[in-house]
């Protein structure tokens, strides 16, 4: 029986650091009418991309998945902030010169969806901040340090750019700061997920689950069963701390200090950056959102880890995310209701 407390808005002492991963478990029991499974890992977004799909037709299953590949890698030339070449490139040189620039209406879309969460956010997911992720050496694969300094942190603030300084005459996009660079490393792959599951459909597929680095929605079901996500342990990854049913439409992310993170002088940066004092989020480790949609879910999970214990609460309700788990540097829990009557403690 665990030993383990629990308590809606309350904590689960555990006295351990928990790596929240998100995997899918396998159901026990059988189904009459069972579907062969068909899977794809790739590389994509710099970290592992699974794509799962429950069909009949092995061909049509397996062109959908090579479709969603293509997507995948096309997606990643064209949001990756830093990749030449991209949209997003684009952007942020037209910005910095102050030039205006025409976009397609899939990605003025995207852009004031954004800013509708940075606003509900208070601020705290912010896609403006480029310049910032740069300055912490995150753009990068390599984060080695040293950290910047405080007079250039400082400098940073000072013009303070923020998505919330773009805006649109038509499908014109224009800037009031030319200091805001474009880097949607915490949303961009909820945005891709929605799109894979989208691809999925109108390809005739029904039953199927994408994970982009753990994060996760499902569609439909597995062999007539909701699909299983459980969170473990990474002192004892065979051992699980929770896990809950993910029905077809949501979606779950998690957004994590231990993930991307260099060491200097004895103290640990993480690559989640608070936009209001420019350096990195420190109170959770982790938190993990259950939301219908995937971007809303992503761009929460990165807000409420930046806003800690104090502010996690009302930030949630501001964004309207009501199934929360949060875990502290310390390993304590913290969940909403919602959440804890999803969860199943182990």
């Amino acid at each position: 029986m665990s030993n383990h407390r629990i308590l809606s808005i309350a904590s689960v002492n555990t006295r351990f650091v928990l790596l929240i991963t998100l995997f899918i478990l396998s159901i026990a029991g059988c189904s009459n009418e069972k579907q062969t499974p068909h899977q794809a890992t790739i590389v994509v977004f710099g970290t592992l991309v699974d794509i799962t799909v429950y069909h009949e037709d092995a061909k049509q299953a397996n062109l959908a998945i090579q479709q969603v590949e293509q997507d995948f890698h096309r997606f990643h030339t064209q949001w990756h902030a830093w990749e030449r070449g991209g949209i997003v490139s684009k952007i942020n040189a037209a910005i910095a010169s102050e030039t205006p620039i025409t976009v397609a209406d899939s990605v003025k879309q995207f852009i004031l969806t954004s800013q509708q969460l940075t606003r509900q956010s208070q601020g705290l997911f912010d896609p403006g901040i480029g310049q910032l992720i740069a300055l912490w050496g995150f753009h990068s694969e390599a984060w080695q340090g040293p950290p910047p300094s405080d007079q250039a942190i400082q400098a940073w603030l000072a013009h303070r750019p923020s998505l919330l300084d773009l805006y649109f005459e038509g499908h014109t996009l224009r800037s009031k700061n030319r200091y805001v660079q474009l880097d949607f490393g915490g949303n961009a792959k909820g945005l891709a997920i929605n799109m894979a599951l989208s691809s999925l459909e109108k390809a005739g597929i029904h039953n199927a689950i994408v994970s982009i680095g753990g994060d996760m929605k499902a569609m439909g079901l597995k062999n007539n069963q909701t699909w299983s996500v459980g969170i473990q342990s990474p002192q004892s990854p065979s051992k699980i701390l929770a896990s809950l049913h993910l029905n077809s439409g949501e979606s779950i992310v998690t957004s994590g200090t231990y993930q991307r993170y260099f060491e200097w002088q004895g103290q640990r940066y993480a690559h989640v950056l608070n936009p209001n004092t420019g350096y990195p989020a420190h109170s959770f480790s982790s938190v993990t959102v259950l939301h219908p949609d995937a971007i809303t879910a992503d761009a929460a999970a990165t807000a409420l880890l930046i806003a800690g214990p104090n502010d996690w609460l009302n930030i949630a309700q501001k964004m309207g995310v009501d199934h929360v788990l949060c875990l502290t540097e310390t390993g304590d829990i913290l969940q909403t209701p919602k959440m804890a009557s999803r969860l199943k403690m182990r």
